[in-house]
């Protein structure tokens, strides 16, 4: 909505309050003010008056005026055919700078004729376009009193004013007015409100309704007027908000409804009849003669009119209908009606009558009313609102902020009756109160709170488990292993060959469905080995299976493991390795590291081994070891046993199995890090031959050497019978810069712990 500051004076005073600060205020209470633009005429552009008006002698379409300013009369040459003596119009002097068409006022001669100004149009002020020819003022710019000759243009009272541009939201119809923002503001400065009173009438119009009538409401009035000559400020109210028409009535009434909310049409001055159709739409007829559909579409007919129509149907009776069946409507008034008109419709017929005392000679008189609106009642306590808003309110507070916004209000202790004031169509319920109650304390005043949840979770630990495994599946697919499925169930005769326990006699398969499928696998490592066989006697050596399921105890308790296998190349001959690529002991670690996570391996004691004897019947008995997560021994890993890669005329490969139930996910976290540069050592150390890197790396990681990153194995080699040679890298980085004194402190640290703890030299 476009609203112009000038015509809050009909209903209250806002001379006390500055535009920002109006504007801030009207945002923080909802009504958000996107735009304040003033009107900014030039300087130097003032009223005067056209005294006398002569033909050029040298152009039939130019006239010579004799102006007075103010401060004496100028000579001007005009082209304009509407200028005539006698006329208050707006006179550019000389040194004036028209920016919209870009022209400096300075002396000149016009076919012979000298000019010293210029009278301006509409459009050369940057106003929006009223008529051919010059702008014509009258007193209605100068708030009904007497133009002064030389006065500044930009001075008077309506250019003094300033537009605001008000996003209202589609709930807030009743603001789309001045009188409904006038409302807001002298709610929110406890100003006095001023609206016309209209007497209402005894007699009612001939209706023909149905019993929901109560969401009407009509009023007829005969207007007494021979012709229209609206005033300068009428017709650029509604060109500003590009409403002004060819017709002087619906102009009048235009600017009648822009000013209080309420809808005013015109008919001519015959007997109407009200009443709705089949589809619940109310219109109006004249002789069996459609005349118009209110809240729908205008009246068509354009000529004679003096009874004027004011009316209201309620915006969710018409926006239910409108939805239920298709119609034609005229956009512009629905859009109006559907968010909620000035339901008060004598309301109109008083601004009217209040605009019609300023044209003189023109009266209303006001016919007929029916209205059956009711307020709205809405019961509540205190400690309603206080729990919406999780704030603390005194009653007074409650009852001050809603009076001021027009509701009625009886309190008994805490309690609250209230009447909705009938033009608020968008209040029906507490929750709708508290937000006018929140509107006016301030919504940065209530304290923050956390929300209670109450809502029981829904997380399914079955269906994370299944996504987490999917996920593992996923990744593992994307390295090149293939999936494959085996039943439950094995052969026991293999697994006893390959070292792995079996079901106690009590609890194996009483009746197997054959002798290959006997017993309950107990590992997923035989199927595995069975797939490649299976798989190299189809012509596919080099292939990498993984498979995740259920394997059991010898007690016959089920648990879930992951198991791989890779055999052959791990990569097919190809430029520039024309024999391809073999999978080694560390490749194949590595891989299973992107799909598992980080892990280390322990060596194998030769009492696990005789105690767990697969691990040196199906694993290679010295190129095998634990995997070890989280501290915890979660799996082996090793070369397939060399005597089972003969046995079944395989390659070379390896396999590992993990127990599912120790795999879970990790969550997310995020930490800062150095936008430095990481700065590298590399050492060669001589240790014992039989010290793991892992027992290193713990070692030098424990310690929590400030700056020391990450320890890095690079090389291995054999120093002596008992002694190895091991390069490894310290990787250094921190958050400020680090000196060569400081990272030689890194360095030195990490030979001290290992010094001390493994009994390490520097090479």
């Amino acid at each position: 909505m476009l609203l112009h500051t000038a015509h809050l004076a009909h209903f209250l005073d806002i001379s006390s309050l500055s535009i920002p600060t109006l504007c801030t205020d009207l945002s923080r209470v909802g009504l958000e003010v996107e735009g304040q633009h003033p009107f900014n005429l030039p300087a130097k552009v003032v009223v005067a008056k056209v005294l006398s008006k002569d033909k050029h002698p040298n152009a039939q379409k130019l006239s010579v005026c004799q102006v007075d300013s103010g401060q004496g009369v100028l000579q001007i040459v005009c082209g304009a055919k509407n200028v005539a003596a006698g006329q208050f119009v707006a006179l550019a002097l000389e040194g004036a700078y028209l920016s919209d068409c870009n022209l400096h006022i300075k002396p000149s001669t016009l076919r012979g004729v000298e000019s010293f100004g210029m009278l301006c149009s509409t459009t050369e002020l940057g106003l929006p376009k009223l008529e051919e020819g010059i702008l014509v003022l009258d007193s209605s710019i100068n708030a009904h009193q007497p133009l002064k000759l030389g006065a500044p243009l930009k001075d008077l009272p309506f250019f003094a004013g300033t537009l605001l541009d008000i996003g209202l939201t589609p709930n807030r119809g009743d603001c789309a007015s001045v009188l409904g923002v006038a409302r807001e503001i002298a709610a929110l400065y406890g100003l006095s409100l001023n609206t016309p009173h209209t007497p209402p009438p005894q007699s009612t119009p001939p209706l023909k309704l149905a019993q929901s009538a109560q969401h009407l409401a009509l009023a007829y009035a005969k207007l007494h007027a021979t012709s229209l000559d609206l005033p300068l400020e009428i017709r650029l109210s509604l060109a500003l908000q590009n409403a002004l028409s060819q017709d002087p009535l619906d102009n009048l009434l235009a600017y009648a409804t822009y000013l209080s909310g309420v809808i005013l049409n015109a008919y001519p001055s015959t007997p109407l009849e009200i009443k709705e159709d089949n589809l619940g739409f109310v219109k109006v007829y004249s002789q069996g003669v459609e005349l118009s559909s209110i809240a729908l579409n205008p009246p068509k007919d354009k000529g004679q009119r003096n009874l004027i129509e004011a009316s209201f149907l309620d915006p969710t009776y018409t926006a239910t209908r409108l939805s239920q069946h298709a119609t034609k409507h005229a956009s512009s008034l629905t859009q109006r009606t559907t968010r909620g008109s000035e339901p008060q419709v004598l309301l109109g017929f008083g601004v009217l009558q209040e605009v019609l005392q300023t044209l003189n000679a023109l009266a209303l008189e006001i016919e007929s009313l029916y209205s059956k609106l009711e307020p709205q009642k809405v019961a509540f306590s205190l400690g309603d609102i206080e729990r919406l808003l999780g704030l603390t309110l005194d009653t007074r507070q409650v009852k001050g902020i809603l009076e001021n916004l027009g509701f009625s209000v009886e309190v008994q202790g805490q309690d609250f009756n209230i009447q909705v004031p009938i033009f608020r169509h968008d209040i029906a319920n507490i929750a709708d109160i508290a937000e006018e109650v929140l509107r006016f304390i301030g919504i940065e005043n209530v304290p923050p709170v956390l929300l209670p949840l109450n809502e029981p979770t829904s997380h399914n630990p079955h269906y994370t488990r299944y996504s987490f495994e999917r996920t593992l599946a996923t990744k593992a697919l994307s390295l090149g292993f293939k999936e494959v499925v085996h039943y439950l169930f094995a052969k026991k005769e293999q697994l006893e060959k390959l070292g792995y326990p079996t079901l106690q006699d009590p609890l194996d398969l009483q009746n197997p469905i054959n002798s290959d499928l006997n017993t309950l696998r107990t590992s997923l490592i035989p199927g595995l080995l069975q797939a490649v066989v299976q798989n190299k006697n189809l012509g596919f050596k080099s292939v990498a299976l993984f498979e995740l399921g259920s394997v059991y105890s010898a007690d016959r308790e089920e648990s879930q493991s992951l198991a791989f296998i890779a055999s052959g190349l791990k990569n097919p001959p190809h430029y520039p390795h024309p024999k391809g690529m073999a999978w080694d002991f560390y490749a194949f670690a590595t891989t299973l590291s992107h799909i598992l996570g980080s892990f280390s391996l322990q060596a194998l004691s030769p009492k696990e081994q005789q105690e767990n004897s697969y691990l040196s019947t199906a694993y290679h008995p010295y190129a095998s070891a634990w995997l070890v997560m989280g501290g915890q021994k979660v799996g082996v890993l090793g070369a397939i046993n060399p005597i089972l890669v003969q046995e079944a005329d395989l390659l070379e490969g390896f396999i590992a199995e993990v127990q599912g139930s120790v795999l879970s996910p990790k969550p997310y976290k995020a930490k800062e890090f150095s936008k430095l540069p990481t700065s590298f050592r590399d050492l060669t150390l001589i240790l014992d031959k039989d010290c793991p890197f892992a027992a290193l790396q713990e070692a030098l990681m424990q310690a929590q050497i400030p700056h020391l990153q990450e320890v890095i194995a690079l090389d291995l080699y054999a120093e002596n019978a008992n002694q190895i040679a091991l390069s490894l890298r310290l990787k250094i980085q921190s958050h400020t810069a680090l000196t060569d004194k400081e990272l030689q402190e890194v360095v030195q640290g990490a030979l001290g712990v290992l010094e001390t703890r493994l009994n390490a030299k520097l090479k």
